[in-house]
């Protein structure tokens, strides 16, 4: 038999207020009383302890239940809190291995505390895994503890197995090192506390565990002791309106007795409803008493201590709302009854009406009549569809609601399915039918013939009493048969059609084909008539023809004149004939009857001239275009005359543009068309000559504005003969010409035509959202692509520019549209940095004078550079040669020659001119007589360091040594 523990969940404050109706229960060896139909289970596949497994439940607002089967975590919404009620399961595979933890119910009006009394056997209850949590006895200088326990004396001076320092009891009853059995703890306080035992206090039926707290991993043997825990215990309580008045008590181990209270006690509101005006009517010891409670959630703390003692714990007190009266649903089906006519299968009844004074928590419908064998597959929502009421009959479907307390209403709607009347099809074959010969062709018409749903088929058949009567029929299964070859005499044929549902009808309908009796009618085209210019018109009337029956056709025709005329109701018995000029016309009336009989008439009109009118000539007026042009086209045909314009001929003015081809003779014609044309200003005049030499002339003013987007026009050239190109292979370089530009441009052609040597040029334009791509920057884009893979089009390219150069040369000169080369202003010279090292483009941007003076600089600097290098490598070469001679040595000189020297360099500046043949050398040493052999002076002399002194002919400069 499974159990519970009651143990109060530690949980952090946040997730206390996200699950204030949390049950403070473990249930061991419990499962869902749905099992798998409690409600959606989620796992939960990162968690492996109950802790985190409560803690993500409750953080989970669609989370009722925590399952725990081993180290797996379901999370459960649950249908309703019935269906996830614990129930205890014998089987071996649950026991310790399944644990429940009711976090959240589905509806206040069934709290998890009315689940308290589950399983309670008389008056004791006993905990999951009983033997996990209960305490062991043991003899204190014995082994009678597991691995890592010790025995230790308990408060009741019992001895008892306790875990070692450093360790704590898992829920296998196992002492585990704390460091592993915290691994994975996350920032909430623990779900449990490490240690408990279980202990009978004083009230009844309550068992409860008291949780010996220590401070695992804290021990220091060098602090003082901490104060004895106190542990206490106090039982949450439950009431419900109008009972607004309750009582917590707190028991303590050890107990505080009548004879010695040595405990206080300190009671402390920890969260009570918003709005709450409940108050402590009085506090006794280890009793709080709480009146005018309101509906809500109190929690209290209750703090115990004594001198070297302590101990807390808290309760909760909550408060249901009143219990109601409650009032029966009321089941409303909309529409209660309805009729469905067959072909129509579907049908909609609506539930959502439905009342109650709680609300509904269940529709179900269910049906109680219809045909034999239907059996429908009803779906338990408010709407109920119905799509298969194929069969005719009356339909019953009962619904009932069920509310939130269980209460059911039931009502009954009907729903009639009657199959519509299919009534035969009515044949009409149409009314009898007189021919005469030679007419022998008609057609039937049937299509007067209905039917209510449709008719499907048609068949003309002809009566068996004319089988032996010849006729050729077609069409014969289409409402219109058309009979042809008849012979004289009366023919009966059938009408048949048939509807849907196979029902057909009859119809007969006579054709009597009689020899003809008519005679052909008689023609009359009028008299002849006479106009004079300038009237171009004549009535023509043959009103005078006859026919024994009747008249059916009326044809005018033109026969001879000196031009074609145009008629107007040419089909009529007036006919009025336009466009006539001077000169005899025969016309001819052909009159039709019934039978096909005809009969013609001829007669004339004569047109005469009284005086000779002057032509009028119109050129068109003036017009404003813009290019591109191809064929600038002059409209003159609107010139007239009395008779008829017999000459037409366009001149040029002398002040037109010259430019433009006139074609296909078209100046001696009513339109004149030009090619070749530009932007500028032409003037033609018209002049117009009729028969008798009359004439009339006008002029025309054509204003020719240049291209709008002549400087965004591009020419790429293929290296392929214009005479050979394709339509597909224009139409392939265009397209990968698109695709070579940006996605959003669009690629205009303007013209397609040969160069100077053959080859295809095409010219485009290129368009994008915001206008047209300067053709500069499309020329740019395209010689770029081009440059990394030159068979991107898949034909070569010759060339590809802008229509028109738009280089300004530098601003000195000008470009040459053919070649694109600048010519260049005077004193004005290409970059050849640019035009060589550069873009190549064409450019008059160096001044020659400039030029001039930079190269005579640079040939001087060069100049000046090369005679410095020489001089230092000269004045090199000296010094070396000088520093390989030979030290020299002399005497010194004495203090008399010493001052013979300084005469001599007086008289030196005053006779420069003997300045040669007076100075005596340096290194040349005079000796007195007076000199003994004992003054020895040596000399070290070199030549002056620059080096310039020249050599004595025939002297050998050498080191001396003079006594």
């Amino acid at each position: 038999m499974g159990s519970w523990e009651d143990r109060r969940l530690q949980l952090s404050p946040e997730l206390q207020d996200l699950c204030p109706q949390l049950s403070q229960k473990v249930w061991i060896g419990y499962a869902p009383k749905g099992n798998k139909n409690a409600g959606r289970y989620f796992n939960a596949d990162s968690i492996t302890d109950l802790k985190s497994c409560v803690e993500d439940c409750c953080e989970d607002i669609q989370c009722n239940v925590v399952f725990m089967y081993n180290t797996t975590c379901y999370k459960i919404q649950c249908e309703s809190s019935e269906s996830c009620k614990p129930e205890a399961r014998p089987e071996p595979k649950f026991g310790a291995n399944a644990r429940m933890v009711l976090v959240r119910p589905v509806t206040l009006a069934f709290p998890w505390e009315d689940l308290n009394d589950i399983n309670k056997d008389s008056d004791d209850l006993v905990p999951a895994g009983s033997d996990i949590f209960t305490e062991k006895a043991c003899d204190i200088n014995g082994d009678d503890c597991g691995p890592n326990e010790v025995c230790k004396v308990n408060y009741d001076t019992t001895p008892v197995c306790e875990c070692r320092p450093g360790y704590t009891r898992n829920l296998e009853n196992i002492c585990i090192n704390i460091n592993a059995s915290t691994a994975g703890e996350d920032k909430f306080t623990p779900l449990f506390s490490r240690d408990f035992f279980s202990t009978q206090t004083s009230l009844p039926n309550f068992k409860t565990k008291v949780n010996k707290l220590h401070n695992v991993g804290k021990e220091d043997v060098s602090s003082p002791s901490p104060p004895q825990k106190i542990l206490v215990s106090v039982l949450s309580k439950q009431i419900r309106l109008p009972d607004n008045e309750v009582q917590l008590t707190a028991s303590t181990i050890p107990a505080d007795t009548l004879e010695k209270k040595r405990y206080n006690y300190k009671w402390t509101p920890l969260s009570q409803p918003e709005g709450s005006s409940g108050t402590v009517s009085e506090t006794q010891g280890g009793t709080l008493k709480l009146s005018h409670l309101t509906e809500g959630l109190y929690t209290f703390k209750v703090t115990v201590s004594a001198p070297g003692e302590f101990g807390e714990t808290e309760a909760n007190v909550t408060v249901l709302p009143e219990k109601r009266e409650n009032e029966p649903p009321q089941a409303i089906v909309l529409p209660p009854h309805q009729v469905v006519k067959l072909p129509n299968s579907l049908a909609v009844l609506d539930a959502s009406s439905s009342k109650d004074d709680a609300g509904i928590t269940k529709f179900h419908w269910e049906l109680q009549q219809g045909p034999l064998g239907y059996q429908p597959n009803l779906s338990d929502t408010q709407t109920l569809q119905l799509k298969d009421l194929n069969k005719p009959g009356n339909y019953s479907f009962r619904m009932t609601v069920t509310d939130t307390d269980g209460a059911t209403n039931s009502t009954v709607a009907n729903i009639t399915v009657s199959q519509v009347p299919d009534y035969p099809p009515e044949a009409n074959a149409g009314s009898s039918i007189v021919l005469y010969l030679p007419k022998n062709n008609v057609t039937l018409n049937g299509s007067l013939s209905s039917d209510d749903k449709g008719i499907v088929s048609w068949e003309w058949t002809k009566s068996p009493s004319d089988s032996d009567k010849a006729v050729d029929m077609q069409n014969t299964h289409t409402p219109y048969v058309q009979l042809s070859h008849l012979e004289e005499g009366m023919y009966t044929f059938v009408l048949k059609v048939t509807d849907d549902s196979g029902q057909s009808s009859s119809s007969d309908v006579h054709v009597f084909v009689k020899p003809p009796t008519n005679k052909p009618p008689t023609a009359n085209a009028g008299p002849n008539v006479t106009i004079a210019l300038p009237q171009t018109w004549a009535l023509l009337n043959g009103s005078l023809s006859s026919d024994d029956i009747s008249i059916e056709k009326w044809n005018w025709e033109f026969v001879s004149g000196p031009r074609k005329v145009i008629f107007n109701n040419g089909n009529t018995t007036i006919a009025n004939a336009t466009g006539l000029t001077k000169g005899d016309y025969l016309f001819k009336l052909t009159v039709t009857d019934g039978d096909e009989n005809s009969a013609s008439d001829v007669m004339s009109v004569t047109v005469t001239q009284n005086k000779n009118q002057r032509p009028k000539a119109n050129a068109g007026g003036n017009q404003t275009l813009t290019l591109p042009v191809g064929v600038l086209i002059v409209n003159g045909s609107l010139s007239n005359d009395d008779l008829g314009i017999s000459k037409w001929q366009w001149t040029r003015e002398l002040t037109s543009l010259a430019m433009g081809t006139i074609i296909d003779h078209s100046d001696t014609s009513p339109v004149l068309m030009v090619t070749n044309v530009v932007a500028g200003r032409y003037e033609f005049r018209l002049r117009v000559t009729d028969d008798q030499g009359e004439w009339d002339e006008d002029k025309v003013v054509i204003i020719l504005k240049p291209d709008s987007e002549l400087m965004n026009l591009v020419e790429l050239t293929l290296n392929i003969d214009v005479s050979k190109l394709t339509q597909a292979q224009r139409d392939s370089v265009l397209l990968k010409l698109g695709m070579l530009l940006r996605d959003a441009s669009q690629l205009v052609v303007r013209d397609l035509r040969p160069d100077n040597s053959g080859r295809a040029k095409l010219v485009f334009y290129v368009t994008s959202p915001s206008g047209s791509v300067p053709g500069p920057q499309v020329v740019s884009t395209l010689k770029h692509k081009l440059a990394q893979d030159s068979f991107l089009l898949q034909m070569s390219v010759v060339d590809i520019r802008t229509s028109i150069c738009q280089n300004n040369c530098s601003g000195h000169g000008v470009c040459d549209e053919e070649t694109r080369a600048c010519y260049c202003e005077s004193f004005w010279m290409p970059d050849l940095i640019r035009k060589y090292m550069g873009d190549g483009e064409s450019n008059c941007g160096w001044s020659i004078l400039y030029v001039t003076i930079a190269v005579l600089s640079l040939t001087l600097i060069t100049a000046g550079a090369i005679w410095g290098l020489f001089c230092l490598f000269s004045r090199l070469c000296r010094w070396r040669h000088a520093s390989n001679d030979k030290t020299k040595y002399a005497l010194l000189e004495s203090t008399e020659q010493i001052r013979h020297e300084g005469k001599r360099k007086r008289f030196r500046k005053k006779s420069r001119a003997n300045h040669a043949q007076s100075q005596v050398p340096m290194d040349k040493v005079i000796l007195s007589d007076s000199d003994t052999d004992s003054d020895v002076l040596f000399e070290n002399r070199h030549g002056k360091s620059n080096g310039t002194k020249s050599s004595r002919n025939g002297y050998k400069s050498d080191r001396r040594v003079k006594t």
